[in-house]
């Protein structure tokens, strides 16, 4: 997905969960909330990560922490994976997701983690603002020319081409698909990447959690 430009626009790149995190906001843009934005999401990215081995997710994994013991985010988090199991019919398995067969939450931590990021920006007085981590977007307010935030979605055959533009207004948008990281979505019973008719899925809606993991849910689904 690829955001609008406008001059009137500040914008602020980091990088975050092994790809960029985007910051668009009309209007003034505290230092504070920059700093405690991103530091937040340090933080979630320290605790969920699958590839620092230290996070807390790798260790539940590993077997070298017991769920139990792991920090009340944490739980709550893979509580929500297996409500997603079952609400999905076993599509979502945060349990056996990773190229390993392990624990792998990230169909659900990004989308979450932009919606707590979204609630820091708010709580500094941020309120016209779009914020996107890897193509997954939640955005506040009514964007520079007071329509929406306008974003679009890109052709997942030609990663240069969108193939429609949604105009966001305190709604969030994302998709699920192979195009940026292939192999990454992984059939839970043979541990193979998944296969589906789609080449990718878009899902729009209130709350950024929950479009991020419907959008995985639909494209692991197929027709």
């Amino acid at each position: 997905m690829s955001g609008t430009l406008d001059e009137s626009v500040t914008r602020v790149v980091r990088k975050v969960f092994g790809t960029a995190a985007s910051l668009a906001v009309v209007g003034p843009l505290p230092s504070a909330a920059v700093e405690a934005t991103f530091a937040r999401l340090n933080e979630i990215e320290n605790r969920f990560s699958t590839y620092r081995p230290n996070s807390e997710i790798c260790q539940i994994r590993d077997g070298a922490l017991d769920r139990a013991a792991a920090h009340p985010e944490t739980q709550q988090i893979l509580d929500v994976c297996e409500a997603l199991y079952e609400e999905s019919g076993g599509i979502f398995d945060a349990w056996h997701a990773g190229r390993d067969g392990g624990l792998e939450p990230s169909g659900y931590v990004k989308g979450w983690a932009i919606g707590v990021a979204s609630a820091i920006l708010r709580d500094h007085g941020v309120e016209n603002f779009s914020l996107g981590i890897g193509g997954d977007i939640t955005a506040s307010g009514g964007g520079p020319a007071g329509i929406g935030w306008s974003v679009g979605v890109v052709d997942p055959r030609r990663n240069t081409t969108l193939v429609a533009r949604v105009a966001l207004r305190n709604a969030a948008i994302a998709t699920s698909g192979l195009s940026e990281r292939p192999g990454h979505l992984r059939d839970t019973g043979t541990g193979e990447a998944i296969t589906s008719p789609w080449l990718s899925f878009t899902v729009v809606g209130p709350d950024i959690a929950r479009v991020d993991a419907l959008a995985t849910i639909c494209f692991l689904e197929g027709r």
